[in-house]
Order: structure tokens, then sequence, then C-alpha cells
């Protein structure tokens, strides 16, 4: 795995040692002492991960990692401070200001490049959702997007995994006394299994003796790969002194690992720091998702807009001339809709239009593309679908919205509203999808032009 590195150190001979390891390992190390612009470094060069060393003359490296998570455009690049001294409140210092890891000279070389690789899968994916995140905001959709969470802003479901029920001790106490953690506890490798797939956590512990690490790393690859927990952060217990367990863990995807006997205020910050990557990643994703969402759908009716109607438009087509089957188009518009503006107000038009397009759901299969592509024109498209059976389609959906007066106002009011309707299929096997609409248009305003109220056939000698 290739990455663009930072390393910050007032050191020039820390310098050249950590880029020698790292670049041996085929990363692309780039290396400053303490004297420059970090934040401004890291904001235009965006590099996957920033070592710092917490002992420089200039600026102290925790507060070096407070600005970097604090700026929106940093927050999200991995930062592992480091030191000489193995002291535990250091540790706990650097994990609080916000480091996504801290390590300790002189390196074990398999950890280092274990914990990297770790990392940067991480940035990796923090990177890809960010292009589609600013893709979405780009499209004028930042109003429907939540922001990146606060520093501060901690909670979630964790569940520990443990070999039995005598592994219980007291750092589980720990966390479960954290305000907004819940924490759930499962015994062997079934029991695990289970309460993963049933409670979704945020955050997996899996802590197993050395004895039964290969059943530990087991449950680490069952629910790296599992639906409900493929993008949860885990958290890998093992023995101390066992570095190349470690690094095994860190391979098959866990986030993070804490050697035990271990101090539980530590474990406690690993927590807090996972959950809060796991926010940001949550909120990513669900960015990216209602982004392509409000890029398709209309957000007033919750119908598929013109740009997703036309691209699907010409998939139904394709699909029927690979099966051999026609397809139909129906052209609706609501008659004289500028009048139920003009008589009741805006507001009013808007409830007229939500529930016309939920009795014209109603009235197809689930099957139909179904459209708003401009303000009070909408838009079927019935797959394997003939002329004849378009029209029994089209004469219900005329039915439905005469029959029954629109409520407007909390039912304060009560509106009659028609439709007018053209009908067009396929009728030749290489017709492109954009001829039949046209001609289900021209059927549009020759029902429209009759007296409006009524479903017309395109007819090629109309």
């Amino acid at each position: 795995m290739s990455g663009r590195i930072l390393i910050v150190d007032d050191v020039p001979t820390n310098r050249a040692l950590l880029k020698a390891k790292l670049s041996t390992a085929y990363f692309d190390v780039t290396t400053i002492d303490s004297d420059q612009d970090i934040v401004a470094m890291a904001q235009s060069d965006q590099p996957d991960l920033i070592l710092i060393d917490v002992t420089m003359p200039e600026h102290s490296g925790y507060d070096l990692c407070r600005s970097l998570k604090a700026d929106p455009d940093t927050f999200h690049i991995p930062v592992v401070m480091i030191t000489a001294a193995k002291m535990m409140e250091q540790r706990i210092l650097g994990l609080e200001a916000g480091a996504d890891d801290f390590l300790s000279k002189p390196f074990d070389d398999l950890t280092l490049v274990a914990r990297v690789r770790s990392l940067m899968r991480v940035k990796i994916t923090y990177d890809e959702m960010r292009l589609r995140d600013d893709t979405s905001r780009e499209l004028g959709l930042h109003s429907f997007l939540q922001e990146p969470p606060t520093f501060e802003d901690v909670s979630g479901t964790v569940l520990v995994s443990i070999a039995d029920g005598n592994s219980n001790t007291d750092w589980q106490s720990i966390i479960s006394a954290n305000a907004g953690i819940s924490l759930h506890v499962a015994v062997g490798e079934a029991a695990t299994i289970e309460a993963a797939d049933e409670i979704a956590p945020d955050l997996l512990i899996i802590h197993h003796p050395l004895s039964q690490a290969g059943i530990g790393f087991k449950v680490l690859s069952t629910l790296r790969s599992a639906k409900n927990t493929r993008q949860a952060s885990i958290i890998f217990v093992v023995e101390s002194g066992q570095e190349e367990k470690a690094a095994n863990a860190l391979d098959l995807g866990a986030n993070d690992y804490v050697s035990a006997p271990f101090d539980p205020n530590e474990l406690m910050v690993r927590v807090r720091s996972q959950l809060r990557r796991k926010r940001y990643s949550d909120r990513l994703r669900s960015n990216v998702v209602d982004g392509l969402k409000m890029a398709v759908v209309d957000p007033l009716t919750g119908l598929y807009n013109r740009r997703y109607a036309f691209q699907h438009l010409q998939t139904i087509s394709d699909r029927a001339i690979a099966d051999q089957a026609p397809f139909s188009i129906l052209m609706i518009d609501l008659d004289e809709f500028k009048t139920v503006n003009d008589s009741y107000g805006h507001a009013a038009g808007d409830d007229v239009l939500t529930e016309f397009s939920r009795r014209l759901q109603e009235n197809v299969r689930g099957i139909d593309l179904v459209a708003r592509i401009g303000g009070e024109e909408f838009f079927v498209a019935m797959p394997g679908t003939s002329t004849s059976q378009a029209v029994v389609v089209a004469e219900r959906l005329r039915e439905a919205m005469e029959m029954k007066p629109f409520d407007i106002d909390g039912k304060l009011s009560l509106v009659n509203v028609t439709v007018s309707i053209g009908v067009a299929a396929s009728e030749e096997e290489d017709q492109p999808p954009d001829a039949v609409m046209r001609n289900a248009d021209k059927a549009l305003l020759i029902a429209k032009n009759e007296g409006r109220n009524a479903v017309k056939v395109f007819s090629k000698a109309a």
C-alpha cells in the first residue's frame, strides 16, 4: 500500500531514521521541522498520515495535534504522536489531544508499518466519501447534509468479546460508566457473532487470551466482513510483548490494539477516539447516501426527478429490446393547476402535488418508474406494457384524481383536481425512448386541447 506521510520532528536524525523505515515499506515520506506552519501544509498537501514528535522547542506536539483535529480540512487525517518516553500519562495526553495513535521509541518495525497501513486504510475510505460529500455540496445539497461531529461528540454502542465469564474485569465497568456509551458483553465466539448481528455495535473490543488468539482472529475477520459490523471500529487486545499478534490483528482489519495488562484509562481514551472516528465515518457515509438521494429525488413529492427518470428510461428501453417486449409511457399534467396556487396559495398547491403523487404511486406497479419532471408534469414508464394495457392504467389514474377531492389546509378546504394523460408505447424494436416520450407528449397536448380530464393515445394518423 502506498501513501504520503508527513513527519514533523525538530531532530534531523529522528526524521531521517523514521523516513528510512517507512520508505523501505514503499511509503512516500516528507519530513519537516517544527518551525513551519504544519496546519497550512496539511491543508494544502493533504497527506495520508502525519507523525508528530511530542517534544519540540517551537510548538508542543499536543497543540499541533489539537489544531489539526480542530480544522475541518484536516480533521480526517490520521495523526500518530511519537515520544522517547513510555510514560502512561504522555500516552493518554496524546490520545486526549485527538491523536489516532501513540508510538514510543524505539519502534518495532513490524508494528509501526502495520499501524500505518491500518490508519491509511481508514484515510482512503474517508477520502472517497469526502469526495462524494463535496460533490453533493457542489450540487447545492449542503442544507440537507450533516456537519462533522465535534471533538467532544462521543457516544455509541460497544460490544466486548471475551473468552469466558471469568475474563470480565474492572475496565468494563469503566467503559459502561461513561455517559452516552452502551456496553454489551458476549462470551465466546458464537455469542459474539450473534450479539454483533443483533445490536450492530459502533465499536468491538475483542479480548481473548494468547492461548485462544486464533479464535480472536477468527472473530475479528468474521465481524469485519459481516453486514452489520463491516463499518464498526475494532480494538483488539493482545498480551504484552506480542507485537506480531498485534500486527496480524491490524492487517486483518482491526483499527487499534492494546496490550494486556493495560491501563483502563488508556483503553477508555482509545475507545473515545474510535467512537469519534466511527461517528465521523457514519456522517460522511450518510451524507453520500443523502446527497445521491437528493440529486435524483424530488424533495416535495419523494418521486424521482427528471434527471433520474430519463436515465432510467434508457435502461427500461434496453431491457425491452433484449426481452422483445414493449414498454409504455404516460405523460401526465394536472389541469389548470395555476388556479389552485392563485386561489389557495402555494402551500395548498404543494399539498395537492403531494397527495397527487401518493395516489399516482398507489395506482401503478412497483416495477413502474414514476417521476415528477416539471412543476405539475409527471411521467410514468411501464416495462412490458402494451398500449391497451397502458390505457387501462391511465384511465384508472384519471378516475382516482377526479372522483375524490383533494384535502388542503388540514381538511379545511377541498379542491377538485383533474388530470390529462398522454399514452404512447414503443412500436419498433429500435425506437429510442425519447421518441416514445415525444409521442406521449403529443398525445397529452391533444388531451389538453380537447377539453382536459381525458386520456389520449398517440397515433401516427393523428
